[in-house]
């Protein structure tokens, strides 16, 4: 067996960083059919600000026992948590020596995939029934109708390696909320699945809360 230290394990880019740095980061070796992994769910960071924001709104029709649920997804899980498992299993694995974490932040879960696929400089293929979602988000994001896919996505984590279902696995039962969510293609096409349905993620240009944070 393979032991790694952690520190040599995993390439950690910041969506920040992405951002304001693309030209000068080190550009990982990303090849196709590379699985994408997420761990945690999608806009939990907006629904926690909504539901801060709005208690009393949101009191009218859920109990505070939910409010306060989703208010404490806040310091359930944190994405240094996800990071330092992710390198657990790194530490102890055969061929998976090097991952790329994206941490996604308030341009919510499609943003940050546009934003990981034009780093990684390779399309992806997701599909949208794989991304974990947790229902109290559904329920909140409904309440506001606005799209769970697109409001803050912060305390996520997306993941570029191979070896990405027994990767789930093991965070799986470590507790962790994780699925394989799709693969890195040979093109620069970025495209969700929905069934049938078939969208092109784009870059975010209006944070999906603006109206209401």
């Amino acid at each position: 067996m393979i032991y790694l230290k952690a520190e040599d394990t995993t390439i950690v880019v910041s969506s920040y960083r992405i951002k304001e740095y693309k030209d000068e980061l080190e550009k990982p070796t990303v090849r196709p059919g590379m699985d994408i992994v997420m761990i945690g769910s999608i806009g939990v960071g907006g629904a926690v600000k909504l539901c801060k924001k709005y208690e009393n709104d949101l009191s009218k029709k859920f109990s505070w026992t939910f409010i306060e649920t989703v208010i404490g997804l806040e310091w359930n899980t944190t994405v240094e948590y996800y990071i330092e498992m992710v390198q657990n299993y790194m530490c102890n694995s055969y061929s998976m020596e090097k991952a790329v974490c994206y941490e996604v932040d308030t341009e919510g879960t499609f943003g940050g995939l546009y934003e990981l696929s034009k780093y990684i400089n390779k399309g992806i293929d997701i599909d949208i029934s794989k991304i974990p979602v947790l229902q109290q988000v559904v329920e909140v994001a409904e309440f506001f109708d606005v799209n769970p896919y697109k409001m803050d996505g912060t305390g996520a984590l997306i993941i570029v390696c191979n070896e990405g279902s027994d990767m789930v696995e093991y965070l799986t039962d470590e507790g962790l909320f994780a699925s394989v969510i799709g693969t890195v293609t040979d093109n620069n096409d970025k495209i969700a699945r929905n069934g049938d349905e078939v969208r092109y993620l784009e870059p975010t240009r209006v944070e999906e809360l603006s109206n209401l944070l």
